[in-house]
Formats: structure tokens, sequence, C-alpha cells
């Protein structure tokens, strides 16, 4: 797996805000089936979004975008 670019200022902010607008499905702690889908579905669009926000960059996974969210959040909280 080739290693990408980190994300820019513009782009942790563009994520950020795609997430912002489905916050309740995105950090949902439920594991109902139903909620697992949804988070699945939901991130999905997140990528599609985000990549589209940046057709210059290579396209980023929804695996490459959580992880880049989850350490976000983690400095946010440090």
């Amino acid at each position: 797996m080739d290693r990408t670019a980190p994300l820019s200022q513009t782009q942790r902010m563009a994520l950020l805000n795609l997430i912002k607008e489905r916050d309740n499905i995105v950090n949902n702690k439920s594991t109902a089936p139903g909620i697992i889908e949804a988070k699945k579905r939901t991130w999905e669009e997140i990528v599609l979004k985000f990549n589209a926000l940046n057709p210059d960059q290579q396209p980023r996974s929804s695996k490459r975008l959580k992880r880049s969210y989850d350490h976000v959040k983690r400095k946010c909280l440090s």
C-alpha cells in the first residue's frame, strides 16, 4: 500500500465539516446491526464527497479518512 501525503489543514477542515453533517451516525456508539450498516454507508458518502472536493489528490479510502479523523480527535482531546 502506497503512502499518501498527510491531510492539509484545509482538507482536515473539509473532512470535519463532512463528518459534522453526519455526527449522529459517525459518533454513535451503538453496535446494533442497523447502526453498523448506516455507519458504513455514511463513511462511503463521506469518502465520495471528500474525494470530489480534492480531485487533484490521490483518492482516500474510508479506512484512511477514519484514521485521519481519529487522529484529529485524539489531538483535540489531549
